[in-house]
């Protein structure tokens, strides 16, 4: 019976420190969207999606600051439910895409506090690289209905367009700056 106790505790230990350390996630692309906001003139706010991307998380639970995430974004791919203004974005006069196919994020620090924290990385435009710091927020971490280990989180942060050489046409102050929102669903690999 103690050889018993021992073995099953001896189990315990190495399944707990086996989830203390970082997971490989697969992004849940049908669950994950990237998302931004800008502003019209002053007026109504414009919303846009990135439908193609790729990337790669890894979480550590038990020690957050050793997580890490790096996403790519077909620039193409941009969708603001209006075909000809989204020619426009995709052109030379915004995002240049036949010059700059992808824009991409690539974290270099997190820092948790409960289930909110920040999120610090380089994000690149249209070949040019910022820090960034974006909000983030543990959604859920948890097994599914299915029995798979799931993720979620978001992460938004604000840019100034002209930072990665975009330009506002004049639009007025409030059209300078984009809010960007990124919300992620993975699956543990």
């Amino acid at each position: 019976m103690r050889n018993l106790f021992i073995a099953l505790a001896a189990s315990l230990f190495v399944a707990g420190a086996a989830q203390a350390e970082p997971m490989e996630y697969k992004i849940d692309k049908g669950h994950t969207f990237i998302t931004f906001e800008i502003s019209h003139i002053g007026f109504a706010f414009l919303p846009g999606t990135f439908n193609d991307f790729d990337g790669s998380l890894t979480f550590d639970e038990a020690n957050p600051e050793n997580s890490s995430t790096e996403i790519t974004v077909d620039v193409a791919s941009i969708d603001t439910e209006h075909a000809e203004r989204d020619k426009h974005l995709r052109g030379e006069d915004f995002f240049n895409v036949e010059k700059f196919p992808t824009a991409s994020f690539k974290s270099t620090g997190i820092e948790m506090d409960g289930n909110t924290g920040k999120l610090m990385g380089d994000l690149t435009i249209k070949g040019t690289t910022k820090p960034v710091t974006m909000d983030i927020e543990l959604k859920n971490a948890a097994k599914d209905p299915w029995g798979n280990y799931r993720v979620a989180f978001e992460a938004t942060t604000e840019i100034v367009l002209a930072d990665f050489d975009i330009d506002n046409y004049g639009l007025g102050p409030a059209s300078s700056t984009a809010d960007v929102k990124i919300a992620v669903e993975a699956t543990r690999k």
